[in-house]
């Protein structure tokens, strides 16, 4: 038997494995973040810290005494996302404290609609219709939600998180651009970014109590760990699907704290999410038959 009859997989099913199971792992992100009772820039500081270590330690491993050189072959697009990367963890971290934990994930969730547009606008990248349709599926369904429980978030922690969806759909769109290149390092390099920024406003640097195990859990694992797996999305996926493939931590993020706090989602989140990850499947389902219809050989014609 050839190794024609076992392909593997596609770019495309490789990207969808990577992502989604980065996805997975970030999704205890925001009860971490609840159960952690450091100040939030004490929080900041080693979230960003840990972040560099692990990703950094990783890239060491990959290159050894090349590093250097793929971290200037990052080039102007490593360096903005490293900027923006940075502050996208202030964002999240605000935001979470100041508004629902539905509220912040069903507004990141809008991402995937402005990445679409931002491809198209910076890139001049053709949108598939299916991805559209359900960036636009998910936008209303962002709409409901916030709709629905509004008043019981904060104002303030909206904004941030509206701020931080649009952020992240720009580094999606710089990390397709740049997907010949390995922008691991910059990521990486992110976290030193965050905990620039957060050191000055810390309190203390020290941790005590339970923090001592949710701490190195959140920062030494889940973030860095997931960020690496989403961060080569955009490597084998269109910047936009990476997008959607993350709406994912918005349905199962608020449940985790609804389980841990009774913080209970209104019905418009719980009908919103829905949506959404409907929305998710359809699109994820059309995307994998067109890609085994594109990998399927032609059928031979009989001679006559």
């Amino acid at each position: 038997m050839s190794n024609s009859d076992h392909p593997g997989l596609s770019e495309h099913a490789k990207g969808l494995l990577i992502v989604a199971t980065g996805v997975l792992i970030l999704t205890p992100d925001a009860l971490l973040l609840r159960l952690i009772e450091a100040d939030p820039w004490t929080l900041l500081f080693w979230r960003g810290i840990g972040f560099f270590s692990v990703q950094m330690t990783v890239s060491a491993c990959r290159h050894g005494g090349c590093l250097w050189r793929v971290i200037r072959a990052t080039g102007w697009i490593g360096v903005a996302i490293m900027a923006l990367h940075g502050v996208t963890q202030l964002l999240f971290v605000y935001s979470i404290n100041h508004t629902l934990v539905a509220n912040t994930l069903v507004i990141i969730a809008a991402s995937p609609l402005a990445a679409a547009l931002l491809a198209w606008l910076l890139l001049g990248e053709r949108t598939p219709p299916r991805t559209l349709i359900a960036g636009g599926v998910a936008l209303a369904a962002v709409a409901l939600t916030v709709g629905g429980g509004y008043a019981t978030g904060g104002l303030a922690g909206d904004l941030a998180a509206l701020a931080l969806m649009l952020v992240m759909a720009l580094i999606f769109v710089l990390l397709r651009k740049a997907k010949a290149r390995n922008m691991l390092p910059a990521v990486a390099l992110s976290g030193l970014v965050t905990a620039a920024l957060a050191l000055p406003f810390a309190p203390t640097l020290a941790v005590t109590g339970n923090d001592l195990i949710y701490l190195p859990i959140l920062v030494g694992l889940v973030v860095p760990i997931s960020f690496i797996l989403i961060s080569s999305g955009p490597r084998y996926l269109p910047a936009p699907e990476v997008g959607l493939l993350m709406l994912v931590e918005t349905v199962l993020g608020p449940l985790w704290v609804w389980f841990a706090f009774a913080e209970e989602p209104t019905g418009a989140s719980l009908v919103g999410g829905g949506i959404i990850i409907l929305a998710l499947g359809i699109h994820s389902w059309i995307g994998l038959r067109a890609e085994r219809r594109r990998r399927r050989p032609p059928a031979a014609v009989q001679p006559a």
